[in-house]
């Protein structure tokens, strides 16, 4: 019976002995240092996004309006003063519109003529032609008798065009022009050359204004010239 207790004593001395051994080893670990720093983790630096650039936008091209060189708009007039030649004075009036359709007449003095013009996607045309117009008749609706393309793009010197086996060229864009009705800079002209090969036409045209001096020369010096004397827009 003394040998059974002294086991059992035995085997609470061992426990008492390891649970010891576990509190001095917890009781002998290093306590941290409180004036030495503690070490804080590195922080992960997210690179910065690179904005990507908005790219930008390619301008549409702006289509020229030859109406800027040529205003057909009822109501407007345009009187040119004559030099050369008798009938070389004029009144022009646009006096009819429908669609593309413009009716303007010339009035020299002597005759009435009424032009029907067409205003094309990169020209604009005179198709029709009546001398004797005495009577203001609308005549937007007549069938075509001529085809005279009076301006063409693109607006830049050197372009030209054939229409009725008569050569058209624009021959300058930035010529300076004086008039009556003052002094007009950076006008387009284009020369017409017969297909006699005899004569030649120059025509100068403003932005804006329309057409303000026109020019006919002869192979033996003749010179007939009309200038923008007054104008009245509506």
């Amino acid at each position: 019976m003394k040998s059974y207790h002294n086991g059992i004593l035995y085997k609470a001395l061992i426990i008492i002995c390891i649970i010891g051994i576990a509190a001095g080893l917890i009781s002998c670990a290093p306590s941290p240092d409180a004036n030495k720093p503690v070490p804080q983790p590195t922080p992960t630096i997210t690179p910065a996004l690179t904005p990507t650039p908005t790219p930008t936008p390619t301008p549409t091209p702006v289509e020229e309006s030859l109406l800027d060189f040529y205003p057909l708009k009822v109501g407007n007039m345009w009187e040119y003063e004559g030099e050369g030649m008798e009938y070389a004075s004029s009144i022009q009036k646009v006096i009819y519109s429908s669609g593309n359709k413009y009716q303007v007449t010339v009035d020299n003095g002597g005759t009435v003529i009424a032009n029907v013009l067409e205003v094309k996607k990169d020209s604009i045309e005179n198709t029709y032609r009546s001398g004797e117009a005495f009577t203001d008749a609308n005549l937007l609706g007549k069938p075509s008798n001529v085809n005279i393309i009076l301006l063409q793009t693109p607006l830049e010197k050197g372009n030209f065009w054939i229409s009725e086996e008569n050569h058209y060229e624009i021959v300058d864009t930035e010529a300076d022009v004086t008039v009556p009705a003052g002094e007009f800079k950076d006008c387009i002209a284009v020369k017409v050359t017969f297909k006699d090969q005899t004569s030649n036409m120059v025509f100068y045209y403003k932005r804006g204004i329309g057409m303000v001096q026109s020019e006919f020369r002869t192979d033996v010096g003749d010179l007939i010239t009309s200038k923008l004397k007054r104008y009245e827009f509506k």
